[in-house]
Parts: structure tokens; sequence; C-alpha cells
């Protein structure tokens, strides 16, 4: 038998708060959004590492960056080292 659990908050939660990535490398941001229609993501140096709007991360040359995920009026932050 299955339960419904009525859920009015909007919710914003990323799995790892950290990634580290090879230079040339990918890795995704696992996100939950609820409702999970519009989340975006934002690099703070795309000349160290690009994000997609799917949240797939790539690594292009060494550093650290902030990845900025938005849903829901909430905001998450991921720290991301590219070796």
């Amino acid at each position: 038998k299955a339960t419904v659990v009525n859920f009015s908050e909007k919710a914003l939660d990323v799995k790892a708060k950290t990634l580290n990535i090879k230079v040339g490398k990918t890795s995704k941001i696992k996100v939950f959004a609820m409702p999970s229609d519009n989340i975006t993501f934002e690099s703070s140096n795309k000349k160290i590492a690009t994000v997609s709007t799917k949240g797939v991360v790539k690594g292009l040359k060494k550093g650290k960056v902030t990845i900025t995920v938005k849903a829901n009026g909430k905001t998450a932050k991921v720290k991301v080292v590219v070796k």
C-alpha cells in the first residue's frame, strides 16, 4: 500500500557539496529539487570548469571553482576542485 505525503515547501539539495575531477573529465552534480522543472547551474570561472544545463561539470584546467545551483528560489553551492 502506498503512502501519500503532502509536501508544500519548495526544496533544493545537492548530494555532494564538493567534487574532485581531473582536467578533461566530467562529473554530474546530483540535485534533488521539488518541484524539479527549473534548475539552473552556473560556474564561477568558466576557464577552469564549465557546467551544462543538466549539471555536468567539465574540468578545463587546474584550479577551484564554485558551481551555483538554483531552483525554486533556493540556492546551493558545490565546490569543484580540478586536478
